[in-house]
């Protein structure tokens, strides 16, 4: 018996597959592909122009595409170029000045609050006595240093100290210092409208700090009235000009400005707040740090948060830690982006003499002699219009399109790939007036019948 499905129908002789037949089959298949060859071969023999033409498309095809690469990059990353001229200005922004006095301290009141012999805060004899919890270290630093009565005889700006804004600042080895700042730009430029100051000093033949000249005098720092004195950055910030003033001496400094205005880039973004100050921004990362480590804070490092040090070893510690910051020479990696806009001022020393003054003071003129100004700026030099030039030159040169061209493109690829939907929509707005068409001949012909109804009527009375 048969399973239902299964059923078989038997097979003959004839029926039987043979070898003819898988030769057939077999030479089916070899012509076929020999065909397509063939009818390639015979394509390129007929038109190998047609050959040469695509060749070259396809190799112009792969330059635009590195060259609208480099575009592209060029255009999201623009490269920088400096261009440097000299501007003859009406007015001219003068500097401001820092003073500090050398040597910082007073040694007697130091070794008088501290215990023990102290000509700086920076030796070990200063703290070894020390009274932490009766004398606090801000009334310590304060009480051992100048205060403006001290250092200033006379000062001004073109004659006037009301043109001057005076601020003090304390500082570990340079002790208190005071910058002059400019309330405004100079109209005129000659020795009389500059600045002019006289300082005097407490002679004295202890030479103390870690800027040592060997003598007593004054450490002048002449910098952009946008910047902040400090000890640390100053010395590696390559922007500001340092003299040394004796006492009794005499000196006349001319100056010479350089202005320079940067372009903010990804690698490296700049800051145009006004008020900013990278100095001070690093000053302000490495005191942290210190703090941080030594678990206090000292009376110069200032806005932090820390406690005062209360302790001979941890205040050693400290001031340890941060001789070992003053004394380096390397960069401090602190995050503080650099000014979009700074000045750099170039000093030459016209004259210098002695001052003939009973006491021990010192004159110091500082000033322009021309408003002539170097301009040193980046500027991008790649922007969207030349991208649209470098575009339209490569697509034309190596393709032969235009805008024209363009457009007769993106009409053919938006007919491609949305040709049925338009098709579709025109399709259903011609039903639609279709069927708009079908209604108003329908209420036109009832009008007419209602019409005709009408009249029929008025002629049977």
């Amino acid at each position: 018996m048969t399973e239902i499905g299964n059923h078989q129908r038997p097979t003959t002789n004839d029926q039987q597959p043979t070898n003819s037949a898988i030769d057939t089959s077999l030479e089916f298949h070899f012509p076929h592909d020999m065909g397509y060859w063939s009818e390639t071969r015979a394509w390129l023999l007929r038109d190998p122009a047609k050959l040469i033409r695509y060749l070259v498309l396809f190799a112009c095809s792969i330059v635009v595409i590195v060259q609208l690469y480099e575009c592209f990059a060029k255009l999201y990353d623009p490269p920088i170029s400096t261009h440097s001229y000299y501007n003859l200005n009406d007015t001219i922004e003068m500097p401001a000045i820092t003073l500090c006095r050398e040597p910082p301290y007073r040694e007697e009141v130091l070794t008088n609050l501290s215990g023990g012999y102290c000509p700086h805060p920076k030796y070990a004899t200063c703290w070894m006595n020390y009274p932490f919890g009766e004398i606090s270290l801000d009334e310590f630093f304060e009480n051992a240093t100048h205060d403006i009565s001290d250092t200033f005889i006379l000062y001004g700006l073109n004659g006037d100290k009301d043109n001057l804004e005076i601020e003090s600042s304390l500082h570990f080895y340079m002790g208190r210092c005071y910058t002059l700042r400019p309330k405004a730009p100079a109209k005129r430029v000659s020795k009389a409208v500059g600045y002019s100051l006289m300082v005097e000093h407490a002679r004295s033949t202890t030479s103390t700090s870690d800027v040592d000249i060997g003598g007593s005098g004054w450490h002048v720092f002449i910098h952009d009235k946008r910047e902040n004195f400090t000890e640390i950055n100053m010395k590696g910030s390559g922007r500001v000009e340092y003299v040394f003033v004796n006492v009794n001496e005499e000196i006349e400094i001319k100056l010479q400005s350089q202005y320079f205005s940067n372009v903010q880039t990804r690698e490296e973004p700049c800051s145009s707040e006004e008020g900013y100050s990278d100095l001070k921004c690093g000053d302000h990362c490495i005191w942290q740090d210190l703090a941080d480590e030594s678990k206090c804070s000292g009376p110069w490092m200032h806005e932090i948060v820390n406690e005062p040090c209360n302790d001979t070893l941890s205040m050693r510690n400290l001031i340890a830690d941060y001789k070992e910051v003053y004394e380096n020479e390397n960069d401090f990696d602190c995050d503080c982006i650099q000014p979009c806009q700074s000045r750099i001022y170039t000093t030459f020393i016209q004259s210098r003499k002695a001052f003939s003054q009973p006491e021990p003071r010192s004159l110091i003129y500082i000033y322009y002699t021309t408003k002539l100004i170097s301009m040193i700026e980046e500027r991008p030099s790649y922007d969207t219009t030349q991208f649209i030039a470098d575009v339209g030159g490569s697509l034309g040169f190596l393709l032969g399109l235009s805008v024209l061209g363009l457009i007769g493109i993106l009409e053919h690829m938006t007919l491609f790939f949305c040709g049925g939907f338009i098709k579709r929509m025109q399709q259903k707005e011609k039903s639609k007036l279709g069927e708009t068409s079908e209604d108003g001949q329908s209420q036109s012909s009832d009008e007419t019948i209602d019409v005709s109804t009408v009249y029929k009527k008025k002629s049977k009375y």
